[in-house]
């Protein structure tokens, strides 16, 4: 019959004039479905995933002939992540997560899914969406019509609402299909985009700071949390804490007992007092007994007494009921239940209701248990007795309460206990309460005259009860989770005088409560709004995962050393409780849960939502890291290690990318995302534009987009800025020099970046052409990046978008030499070549704007760290002939480690760490020449008839020497008249004055203009990157200057020598 398949394939193509792809949530579900629409005319045949089957099956719809086309997911299909450039844990300060970027996008596991769906899809004139109907059902099946839509906008989208996979219930379904509700999916949203921002926020912060701070505790350990996580792990320790403080107290009571022989029973009256915590007290009462112990009947009372029928089983109850009487887990227990629903045995298992729909017939639901001979003559006598289900306050108009759909005599193991707990209570609920008869006797001791006494204050009233049971009803099916006892009562009358046989004092004392079982904390989650019925499970299972609780005796849940430590040191002792937050408590959880239910509703929109959520926590967390050590030092006490004090509140680990608050700066010129204010490297968050780091430490800053790493555009700044913002009011320590008016917003006009200003920090003594000096570290400079032209200029920054190789990706020519320049002027002392001019002296007119370097965002942080290494493990240097660079210290040889035509070639960069000359010399090139050294990175002059030596322009070069202390301390050298710090101006001439020129060929004042800079575009991925210094590396596609005809080294387009290029050429070193 297998060589029959696609005949019957092609048959059924031919057949149907419509096609229609149904979305299931599970394959199993999808199966189901599938046989029971197709009436045994299905056929399968694979997807693009080997999980997710796809079943066919000809069917009319709407009077019409139709293919369907039955497929499924695994749950969500897309999730929300933050961008690439927030995703790792250095990337930014925590504080940044309220606020960054997110987007919905198909995880790695579900890709295959998706491929399935978009190939589905295209030969598809509608979609039905048959996934779970409760929250997260309707929001994954808005992932499902996303995904297509993507591939066919038009597409006519249905919903089918089911709560159970019976031909009856699918039937119904498929006839009367409705819409997504699209409130409920948004509730979804809102709930996850919540759930990811405050759980990152926090885990990082608590995670990258506990690891510090507890090196040898905590040093491997993820510390997560969660708004549900947390109030449930409070509600485990705080049982804890009140059975770990309970001290017992003792106490003493009276019991009283008479005996009939002749019935051959005993009633044991008990003191209605109940108990004393006073031992002299209570004696005197028991003596005063002992003394005066005749007694007399003074009431007798029968009464009915009925123990009631259970309510249909709704989520909760049934998660409570299998941790008690099946000693099974909720996580589990709600994989076993979704399994017997996904095969038919049950209805759906995630449900507030405990009420039965009227339109329910519940007849046939009983009639298929008389299979079973467990409970058929039960489920017989009902039917015969008419069934009266007992129904509870709950719905949530969704689903009804979970009961049997067939009978589940093949069943074994977990499933099979659980599929009878589910279908005897289904029974009880349908029956009748347990008929009974209760008998409650008060017998008066202690009167002095009993037979005269007119009243109880006469003596002590002493209580006996009995029970005897008539009907136990509900309690035949039900009696392996339930009994009822009965208690035997002699009979006595009225005003019968009594001697009781025994009357005692027993001495007992007050015991703890237990610790809280899955079926207690499930039971706390409810009633305080933690969570909801289908979410519980995982919650409970999360904090075990992170060994913040334990079990004890296969029962009990007791808090590990960290969960108390978090918890009850963290926030009840010295920790976020002391600081007047609820975090680690149900409050702020149950609100949003409340405001979710409101999205629900409509009372709400998601937006709202969010916006005041994010703001509670968010105060929250800021509140955590300023307090921070307190946290520290009550964690220490229970993990029995001192705590480390360290200075970063956030606690970051590497110096990587970090950024404070989300400062949007201005919408990305290259793809619309948020450009925002980055930092690369680390520095105190509460240091802004502090000038105590390092030069290797000190943090660049810089303006990135968030679209990294498809969008690359970004704005680097020089090192001598030591902080940035974006400036949302002008502060007290605000000064500006000019000018006046810092945006063209300001007097009207339009700005590119939407008026928003930027406030910059300089190392002290900084001088801008404007005239600003850096005096004070509080001080700060305020302008527009796109409207100060000469603060562009001074810092030879060009803002342009550019169009990668590509299409779909836009990248940013980030123009900048990010060196010292001369039209900043620093009170430090200079790392290059003394000017010989006073540091103060505030510099001219800015030149005309250059031509302009590009450079990529990120840069590399350390050269090792990015392709290359020093040939002895670090930064190699030749101490017999050792090669100097354009700064005059000794050059570092490195080893290319990148793969390419270059990998294992050595070279020789700039032996300054902060790579000011931008020095870059391949090995073979320096031991191919026979000239010194510093001949191989100088330029050659000119000479004229009289001797003096030419720049490449024409004019009679300088004589300056060079003043740092290195190997060339003291010597001579010559630079073109008319040039500029930053290569902005003049012919960027360099020789050295002790070195023999060379002849090269004239060129013209203008000729260097003719020389085209490239564009991010046309740059080879190879060794060297971009670097934010605006160099580039040797390998380069086009434009890179002359090259020797002869296929020899190339050779600079400026001064014409080998072993660099025109953007490492020395003659454009400062002076």
């Amino acid at each position: 019959m297998i060589y029959l398949r696609p005949i019957f394939r092609l048959f059924q193509r031919s057949f149907a004039s419509m096609r229609i792809l149904n979305v299931a949530e599970k394959n199993e579900a999808a199966k189901n479905i599938a046989a029971i629409l197709g009436q045994g005319r299905t056929t399968r045949r694979e997807g693009c995933s080997r999980f997710n089957k796809i079943y066919e099956f000809p069917m009319t719809f709407n009077g019409a002939n139709c293919l369907f086309v039955m497929t499924s997911v695994s749950g969500h299909l897309l999730n929300y992540d933050f961008l690439q450039s927030f995703r790792s844990w250095d990337s930014c300060d925590p504080l940044t997560l309220f606020d960054a970027p997110i987007a919905k996008k198909c995880t790695a596991d579900c890709e295959s899914i998706m491929r399935t769906l978009e190939r589905e899809i295209r030969n598809c004139s509608r979609l039905i969406i048959w996934t779970d109907c409760d929250r997260e059902g309707e929001n994954i099946g808005m992932e499902v019509v996303e995904v297509c839509q993507r591939i066919k906008s038009s597409i006519h989208i249905s919903r089918a609402r089911f709560s159970e996979i019976t031909p009856v219930a699918i039937t119904r379904a498929v006839n009367n299909l409705a819409s997504l509700d699209e409130r409920v999916s948004q509730a979804v949203d809102a709930r996850q985009e919540l759930d990811l921002r405050i759980g990152a926020a926090f885990t990082r912060f608590q995670t990258l700071r506990l690891k510090r701070v507890f090196p040898r505790a905590l040093g491997d350990q993820l510390i997560s949390y969660g708004s549900c996580q947390f109030p449930t792990l409070g509600f485990v320790v705080e049982r804890f804490r009140e059975v770990d403080s309970f001290v017992p107290e003792p106490f003493w009571k009276i019991t009283s007992e008479v005996v009939r022989e002749e019935a051959a029973s005993q009633a044991i009256f008990q003191w209605k007092r109940g108990r004393l915590f006073d031992k002299a007290c209570c004696t005197a009462y028991h003596e005063h007994l002992l003394e005066n112990s005749t007694g007399r009947i003074i009431h007798v009372q029968e009464k009915p007494k009925s123990k009631w029928r259970p309510l249909p089983l709704d989520t909760v109850e049934m998660e409570k009921l299998a941790s008690r009487k099946l000693r099974i887990n909720a996580k589990e227990t709600m994989r076993l239940a979704e399994s017997l629903y996904n095969k038919g045995y049950i209805s759906y298992p995630r449900t507030e209701t405990n009420s039965f729909p009227q339109e329910l017939d519940l007849k046939p639901l009983v009639e298929a248990q008389i299979q079973d001979s467990r409970w058929s003559d039960f489920a017989q006598k009902y039917l015969a007795l008419g069934l009266r289900p007992r129904n509870g306050r709950k719905s949530d108009q969704a689903h009804p309460p979970i009961h049997p759909l067939k009978a589940g005599t093949n069943l074994q193991g977990n499933e099979a206990r659980l599929y009878e707990l589910i279908t005897r209570h289904f029974l009880a609920c349908l029956s009748e309460d347990a008929k009974g008869a209760e008998t409650t006797v008060r017998l008066l001791l202690g009167a002095a005259n009993s037979a005269a006494a007119s009243s109880l204050q006469a003596g002590e009233v002493f209580e006996a009860r009995g029970l005897v049971i008539h009907s136990r009803n509900y309690l035949e099916v039900y009696y392996p989770y339930e009994s009822w006892s009965e208690r035997h009562m002699p009979a006595f009358e009225l005003g019968e005088i009594i001697t009781p046989d025994k009357i005692e004092m027993t001495e007992g004392s007050t015991t703890a409560p237990n610790l809280l079982t899955e079926a207690d904390l499930i039971a706390l989650m409810e009633k305080n709004g933690i969570g909801t019925d289908a979410t519980h499970a995982d919650h409970i299972e999360t904090i075990k995962k992170r060994a913040y609780v334990g079990v004890q005796d296969a029962r009990f849940l007791v808090p590990s050393q960290l969960g108390m430590g978090l918890v009850e040191g963290a926030f009840f002792i010295a920790g976020y409780d002391s600081m007047n937050l609820a975090v680690a408590k149900p409050c702020l959880r149950a609100d949003l849960e409340v405001d979710l239910k409101a999205i629900c509703e409509g009372r709400k929109t998601k937006e709202e939502v969010l916006q005041t959520q994010l703001a509670k926590y968010k105060s929250a967390y800021e509140l955590v890291v300023r307090e921070a050590r307190k946290l520290d030092i009550a964690i220490g006490k229970h993990l029995a290690q001192e705590a480390e004090n360290i200075s970063e509140s956030t606690g970051n680990l590497t110096g990587g990318m970090s950024m404070g608050a989300y400062q949007k700066l201005y919408s990305c010129p290259s793809c619309g995302k948020d450009v925002v204010v980055r930092q690369k490297g680390s520095q105190d968050p509460n240091n802004f534009g502090g000038n105590t780091q390092s030069s290797s430490n000190r943090p660049r800053w810089f303006f990135a987009c968030t679209g990294f790493p498809d969008c690359k555009f970004a704005i680097w700044l020089p090192d001598v800025v030591t902080a940035a913002r974006v400036v949302t009011a002008m502060g007290q320590g605000v000064t500006r020099i000019t000018p006046s008016v810092p945006c063209k917003s300001i007097d009207g006009a339009s700005c590119l970046g939407d008026g928003k200003l930027v406030g910059l920090k300089f190392r002290l003594g900084t001088v801008l052409p404007c005239g600003y000096v850096q005096e004070d570290p509080d001080m700060e400079y305020v302008t527009c990046l796109f409207c100060d032209d000469e603060f562009r200029m001074a810092f030879d920054i060009q803002i342009t978008p550019v169009t990668t190789t590509a299409p779909s990706v836009l990248r940013s020519v980030l123009s900048g030499q990010q060196r010292p320049i001369p039209s900043v002027i620093s009170h430090q002392p200079n790392r290059g070549f003394s000017t010989g001019a006073p540091s103060t002296q505030r510099p001219g007119p800015p030149p005309p704007t250059p031509p302009r370097r590009s450079s990529a965002f990120p840069p590399p942080s350390s050269f090792g760290a990015n392709g290359c290494q020093g040939s002895s493990g670090g930064y190699g240097v030749d101490e017999s002939n050792p090669i100097v660079c354009s700064c005059g210290i000794p050059a570092r040889l490195l080893t290319v480690r990148k793969a390419g035509p270059n990998q294992g070639k050595k070279f020789y960069k700039c032996g300054d760490g902060s790579h000011v000359c931008n020095f870059f010399l391949w090995q073979d090139s320096s031991t191919g020449s026979s000239a010194p050294n510093h001949s191989l990175n100088g330029d050659s002059g000119i000479g004229s008839s009289n001797g003096s030596v030419m720049c490449s322009c024409g004019l009679p070069a300088v004589r300056r020497t060079v003043g740092q202390a290195t190997v060339n301390h003291g010597r001579q050298f010559f630079v073109c008249p008319d040039s500029a710090p930053g290569g902005g101006s003049g012919c960027r001439f360099f020789q050295w004055a002790d070195t023999a020129p060379s002849r090269p060929s004239p060129r013209s004042r203008g000729s260097r203009n003719n020389v085209t800079t490239p564009s991010f575009a046309d740059m080879a991925e190879d060794w060297p990157p971009t670097t934010p210094l605006g160099g580039y590396g040797s390998r380069c596609r086009r434009n890179r200057g002359a090259s020797s005809s002869g296929g020899g080294a190339r050779r600079c387009s400026i001064c014409h020598l080998p072993g660099h290029t025109r953007n490492r050429c020395p003659s454009a070193l400062r002076e």
